[in-house]
């Protein structure tokens, strides 16, 4: 009889937690018919389109199930896989720019060695300038090509999280964060575009004069600029520091502030509609635990979904221009035993600047990173608070 008794209790536990999962999943389901999900989509076909090569398809419904508890397959070993086989295939592809930047080395020392030959020591200086120049202007357009590489992946993580953001702000005041979504609201739109008119208009054109200025230094040893192109850079690095450290510091006071003032409001309005309405306010305040979880859920999961995407179209960018940088590192340790100093310090100094166009990506990535954890991390603290 005992068993019969626990048996029925246990069926019934079941049947309720069934019920409940199934309420909790129409709920999502209607929440996510509701919002206007075309953008974050195609930004998912842009990556899709772009890195479906190497990696496996990004699906919005899987980033769903894995906050819903269904079963949803982690492919983290061939993402993995994918991105060392694109970096593989770079360095491939650059090979033969190391290729051109040896041979113009050799001609070079070549011609420096038979330097003593010419008649005229005016006509041997010309034709290794001629070659350093040649040298020069192809290590340049690569150089060129890491700032348009570098310049894309930032107009992508802009463009994901335009798409994202109206959606993370909606579903903050769902979950009933106003005064953060309100505070945000101007806020990170404002970053988001001003950052990237900063880095691309500002930071990309003094590394790329920088760049330019360190090749003019190593022209002629009598004609010294180094101080100069240093300082540049120098000054790049303070201004890639300075706008971190603002927009982190503007993000979480005010994260924090709304944060805790949505918590309170929730809070209270739960406690009023529960004591002061009998019956149906208590059916109210269970109604609005549902709402606010399954808010919680998509809006957590729009949120990684975003972080999942800006990740990759920065990782491939960036392994791009790992590669170039590992060419010119490269280039530079063959050739040193044989080749003039000056194209030595010419590799060195555009690979130093290629790292900076590097930090510059990585640094954007990194403030979106922590604008969309920020985000996630509001409404999740306000839920706390309630």
């Amino acid at each position: 009889m005992v068993c019969q008794v626990t048996t029925i209790q246990a069926l019934g536990e079941e049947k309720e937690e069934f019920s409940l999962q199934n309420k909790k999943e129409e709920l999502i389901n209607e929440q996510l018919n509701k919002l206007d999900l075309s953008e974050i989509k195609e930004q998912i076909n842009k990556l899709n389109r772009d890195t479906g090569e190497y990696l496996p398809k990004l699906r919005l419904e899987d980033v769903i199930d894995l906050f819903t508890n269904q079963e949803v397959e982690l492919k983290l070993k061939a993402i993995i896989q994918g991105l060392l086989r694109y970096l593989f295939k770079e360095i491939v592809i650059n090979f033969r720019l190391l290729g051109k930047l040896i041979i113009l080395a050799v001609i070079a020392a070549v011609l420096k060695t038979f330097q003593n030959s010419f008649a005229e020591q005016g006509i041997s200086r010309l034709v290794n300038s001629i070659v350093y120049l040649v040298l020069v202007i192809v290590a340049l357009n690569s150089f060129k090509v890491a700032i348009n590489v570098g310049e894309q992946a930032i107009d992508d993580m802009v463009s994901v999280m335009q798409a994202i953001l109206p959606l993370l702000l909606t579903l903050l005041v769902a979950v009933g964060n106003i005064t953060s979504a309100a505070l945000f609201q101007p806020i990170t739109f404002l970053i988001v575009n001003l950052l990237s008119v900063l880095i691309k208009n500002i930071t990309f054109p003094m590394l790329l004069f920088s760049a330019g200025l360190a090749v003019v230094n190593n022209i002629s040893d009598n004609f010294n600029i180094s101080g100069l192109a240093k300082l540049i850079r120098e000054i790049n690095v303070g201004l890639l520091g300075a706008f971190l450290t603002l927009f982190i510091g503007v993000l979480i006071v005010q994260g924090t502030a709304g944060a805790v003032g949505d918590g309170v409001t929730i809070r209270t309005a739960k406690y009023l509609s529960g004591a002061f309405v009998p019956v149906v306010g208590g059916i109210f305040a269970d109604a609005l635990d549902m709402v606010i979880g399954g808010s919680l859920l998509i809006k957590n999961a729009l949120g990684i979904l975003g972080v999942v995407i800006i990740f990759l179209f920065c990782s491939f960018s960036l392994l791009k221009i790992v590669a170039l940088i590992f060419i010119y590192k490269f280039a530079r340790a063959v050739i040193q035993p044989i080749s003039d100093s000056r194209i030595v310090a010419c590799l060195d100094d555009l690979s130093n600047s290629l790292i900076m166009v590097f930090a510059a990506v990585l640094s954007v990535s990194l403030m979106f990173f922590i604008m969309l954890t920020i985000l996630i991390g509001i409404a999740n603290m306000t839920v706390m608070l309630r």
